[in-house]
């Protein structure tokens, strides 16, 4: 018990350090521009085609919220929401611009400032060489060539700026002597791969010589390694491109060109198109298409993808129309069907690359584009077009069977059930082409698919025989014998007890219960009363109790308040978003704030008296639904006559007490 109550405050502890050391303001900052509105700030809003600001920022509970995608959260969901991350991810990243030192996963101390092994020193190290490259095409005399192939490439003043293009001289320790001066040592500039070790001897020469330098950039905008192009007449001087190697902040299998800058039209526009090379996205920007990105030296993998679904249901592959371009095409083709991503394929004609194809249209590039994305067809029906390219079908069967034994094998892969409609779809198309029915190739994809799952999977996904009906029986016993007076008038209260008073079908415990897990009527009321005055939770944890509740969601709230409240933390709202990691319940956490903060002023009762109030309506729920389950016990004749007619008679007696309470409430208010 010690070790779990010192591991909840110490982790209450470092997100409460991280959280104090940053201004939810300035993270969304950084790519929002603010406007102050009363209290609070508003922006447009990044996730919904917004014309009015609809994002709004609290300052004071460091809380932000947009009312019309119904999300919102503190500044960990912030980022986690706009980078597309989880939360250790988005830990890290406010850590690291609040400045506060966490723990090396590996080595289980920080790492020493200025060494190769601190990870914030080689962050400054990228953009401090960033800026020295830019600086260098934008001024010196050595980049006239740079600035000369740039004009004749179409590339814009305006984009070297957005993606801060530079030069690295001809040279072989341009950037190592000037690193040296500004405190960055060789191991550090090796560890972020813009040194290279010498051959012979100690010491290092720079990675970069004589090339055009493209930035690479994470999803926060932080540049964190670079690509270098040789430039025309340097082919003897290795790879027509080369990109900076692995290191701690660069990983060419998570790493995608542009997306930092993409990212925000992504989720506005649900896709996203992946093109092949720099200039290619550069090209695309220039020509007003934004949802573009680039895969950096290395084939698209499936680490890419789970970044892409991160952000959109449908990748459009941008491919040149050369036979390299189709076979890429083949490659990934199983990668997204396996991860159910909607991938299409846009061959650009006469086999240009896009940043060719996207300066030959002109003025015209953006529509041009559009069409020829909006008739992309999805990869199964580029692949199988391909497959059956030149086949007679009637005729050739060898051939015309292996293409569609290949496209089942490929669809096999896919996760989704058969019974879904996009793969449904693809079968009935399967079967059209081959002239084969239905049922034969839904029958040889079961197989395929079988054959493909490991063995947990398998036992899992094996169709299971229909399940045995049980037929509830009435219990064999006595007769159930309800006693005179039950259905009519009671000889001392003059009261008639209705069926509705005790029917499942109404009772306030069935119709409190939600098929989703929002935080609804009484439980929304009560945690709205514990956000306003924060010192009544121990009353709430003393009596309420979680069965109460009609969600997970209040179930997992409630759990929250009860830690907060058994560690002695204070119970505010902030503290409680911190300890809660489902976003979907800071979400509503933050809009029952707002909720309070707007209803402060006008509430007629006090909290105390409301909390009663609502403790008392959980209580009557209680027992009408210990009445409900007492009175299932009558109807399925699960009791003695003896304890039948006591039963009911408890059951008159707690009715007339429920009912004669109401009656001296409603006596005293009238008074």
């Amino acid at each position: 018990m010690k070790e779990l109550w010192v591991s909840f405050t110490a982790d209450f502890d470092l997100k409460e350090r991280v959280r104090s050391a940053v201004n939810l303001v300035d993270v969304v900052g950084q790519q929002l521009q603010l406007r102050r509105q009363g209290r609070n700030y508003v922006a447009l809003c990044p996730w919904h085609d917004d014309r009015r600001p609809s994002m709004m920022i609290n300052e004071e509970r460091q809380t932000w919220r947009c009312w019309v995608c119904n999300v919102g959260g503190d500044v960990f969901s912030y980022v986690m929401k706009r980078d597309g991350v989880s939360f250790p991810e988005a830990m890290q990243f406010l850590a690291e611009m609040g400045r506060v030192p966490l723990e090396d996963m590996h080595q289980g101390k920080p790492a020493e400032p200025g060494s190769k092994d601190d990870k914030s020193t080689l962050m400054s190290a990228v953009r401090w060489a960033v800026d020295q490259f830019y600086a260098c095409l934008q001024e010196s005399p050595e980049a006239e060539t740079a600035r000369d192939y740039m004009v004749s490439r179409g590339i814009t003043a305006e984009s070297r700026q957005l993606f801060r293009l530079g030069y690295a001289p001809e040279s072989w320790d341009w950037l190592l002597s000037r690193a040296m001066k500004a405190g960055f040592s060789g191991d550090v500039m090796h560890a972020c791969g813009l040194a290279v070790p010498r051959k012979t001897g100690s010491g290092f020469y720079d990675m970069f010589r004589d090339r055009l330098i493209f930035p690479i950039f994470d999803l926060q905008g932080r540049p964190i390694s670079v690509g270098g192009r040789v430039l025309p007449g340097g082919e003897d001087k290795g790879g027509k491109y080369i990109n900076g190697p692995e290191t701690r902040l660069f990983s060419k299998s998570r790493q995608l060109y542009g997306l930092s800058l993409a990212r925000d039209s992504i989720v506005r526009q649900n896709r996203v198109m992946v093109m092949e090379g720099y200039t290619d996205v550069i090209a695309a920007r220039q020509a007003a298409i934004e949802p573009i990105v680039a895969v950096l030296g290395t084939a698209l993998g499936e680490s890419h993808i789970q970044i892409l679904k991160r952000f959109a249901e449908t990748v459009v592959l941008v491919l040149d129309g050369d036979a390299a371009g189709q076979k890429r095409a083949d490659e990934v083709l199983e990668l997204f069907v396996g991860a159910n991503v909607d991938l299409r394929v846009l061959t650009l004609p006469d086999q240009q690359d896009p940043a060719d194809y996207l300066r030959l249209q002109g003025a015209e590039a953006f529509e041009a584009f559009e069409a020829l994305v909006a008739s992309a067809p999805d990869a199964i029906d580029h692949k199988l077009q391909r497959l059956t390219e030149g086949i007679d079908v009637a005729h050739d069967t060898h051939r015309a069977a292996t293409a569609m034994e290949t496209m089942l094998g490929i669809l096999a892969q896919s996760p989704i059930d058969i019974a879904d409609l996009r793969l449904q779809q693809t079968l009935v198309r399967l079967s059209r082409t081959f002239m084969i029915p239905l049922p034969h190739i839904e029958k040889r994809f079961v197989e395929l698919r079988r054959k493909r799952q490991s063995a947990a999977s398998r036992g899992a996904r094996i169709a299971k025989a229909p399940s045995e009906v049980v037929q509830n029986k009435q219990p064999s016993g006595t007769e159930l014998r309800i006693p005179a007076g039950w259905n009519g008038a009671d000889e001392d209260n003059d009261y008639e007890p209705e069926l509705n008073d005790f029917s499942t079908a109404t009772s306030p415990v069935a119709t409190t219960k939600r098929a989703d897990d929002a935080i609804i009527g009484l439980d929304r009321n009560l945690f709205e009363i514990i956000i306003e005055r924060p010192d009544l939770i121990g009353q709430v944890v003393e009596v309420v109790h979680e069965s109460w509740l009609s969600s997970a969601s209040a179930r997992e709230l409630l759990k929250a308040y009860q830690n907060l409240e058994l560690h002695g933390l204070a119970c505010d709202v902030r503290d409680c978003i911190l300890t809660i990691e489902n976003e979907s319940l800071k979400n509503q956490l933050v809009a029952m704030d707002e909720r309070v903060q707007d209803k402060a002023s006008s509430a007629v009762q006090s909290p105390e008296i409301r909390l009663e109030s609502i403790l008392n309506r959980y209580r009557d729920i209680e027992n009408r639904a210990d009445t409900e389950r007492r009175l299932s016990q009558l109807e399925q004749g699960m009791v003695s006559d003896d304890q039948a007619t006591e039963l009911i008679s408890e059951l008159f007696a707690a009715q007339r007490a429920r009912h004669g309470n109401a009656s001296s409430s409603l006596g005293r208010e009238e008074n």
